[in-house]
Formats: C-alpha cells, structure tokens, sequence
C-alpha cells in the first residue's frame, strides 16, 4: 500500500487541474497514460482519491455570502456535527478538530447560517459557538509534507502491503494488521452501541 513522489506528483497535478488526461500527466510524470491510470485506480481503491470535482470560487457568485463557523462541542459530539454538515449544499468545508471543535465554510447570509445552526445545535452540549464574516479563502494543499503513506486507524503505525482494508457503514478504514482489525471492529461496534442507545 505503499506511495511514492511519483503518486504524490500526479495527485498535485490533479488537484492543480481535474481535467487533465492522463497523457498529460503522463508526460508530466514520466510515465505511460496506462501506467497513470493504474495508479489513480489504486489510489481510489485505498480511498486516498475520492472523486474528481470542479473548485468553484463562490465568490465570484454574487448573490452568495461567506461565513465562517466554530463550535465547541462537548467531547464526543463534534463527529456527528461534522457528519451532518457534510450533506448541506451550502457547506464547502468541514474541518473537525480533536479537540472536539467543528470550523465550517458556510456560503449563506447571517440570519441564514444562525437558523441553521439552531435547528443542528438544539440539545447539544455547546461549550463555544461564533460566526464570522469571510473575506478572503484560499486552499493551497501540499502533499511533499512529511511522509506521504496511509495510517493504520488503530494503532497509528504505517499501513505496508499486508494491510487490510475494512468497510463499515460505507466508509474504507485501513489497519496494518489482524490483531488492529479484530480491536478497531469491537471498539465500532462498542460505539455504534452507545449511538443507539
């Protein structure tokens, strides 16, 4: 499961432009448009590469507002917050914190956001809750930082080529080994439990 700078090079020059073939990346990249498209498969089956999507700059949408919003949950809450905010058509980013803070990229007015934040919010323990006018946004991902390869989500350690993907509730999660599947299945399974309950 391993990645290299050639990986990392094609996923920088998808995010530059979307639309580019791959006989372009090809070129790029120093390899056969076959060979790219291997590569952009393999990192759909690990889920590092989702989907390919247009950056749209609402600003440029003038009857839209920008507003930034951060919530303190209580620990535990900020995953279903973030969830939900995910599937609302004016959100354009959901950032989650471990410290359990929500920041969202809402393109909506004040009265707006407010309203919308009132229905997610009721009964949640909010320690913290602010909205802010957006002036400028900007999204400059950089993949040469640090090590570029895929965590185990138990245990934390480098996911190699005896890895095994998992998929629960339609998402992909990755464990470097048997003994991390085995513990990371109880513990879902322990707080699908405590959600339902």
């Amino acid at each position: 499961m391993a990645l290299d700078e050639t990986d990392a090079e094609i996923l920088e020059l998808l995010i530059e432009d979307a639309s580019r073939s791959y006989r372009e990346i090809a070129d790029r990249v120093g390899l056969t448009a076959p060979t790219v498209s291997e590569r952009v498969e393999r990192m759909r089956e690990l889920g590092i590469l989702e989907r390919f999507t247009v950056a749209v700059d609402q600003s440029m949408l003038a009857t839209q507002d920008a507003r930034l919003v951060e919530v303190q949950l209580a620990p535990g809450d900020a995953e279903a917050l973030a969830d939900e905010l995910r599937d609302i058509d004016v959100v354009e980013h959901v950032i989650r914190t471990e410290s359990g803070r929500v920041l969202t990229h809402v393109h909506a007015g004040e009265p707006e956001v407010r309203r919308l934040f009132s229905d997610l919010l009721e009964g949640q323990d909010v320690l913290s809750y602010d909205v802010g006018g957006v002036v400028e946004s900007s999204w400059n991902p950089d993949l040469r930082r640090g090590e570029f390869a895929i965590s185990c989500v138990e245990c934390g350690k480098e996911v190699d080529d005896d890895g095994l993907s998992l998929e629960l509730d339609d998402r992909q999660y990755f464990v470097c080994c048997e003994s991390c599947e085995s513990l990371f299945r109880e513990r879902y399974a322990e707080l699908q439990d405590g959600a339902e309950s």
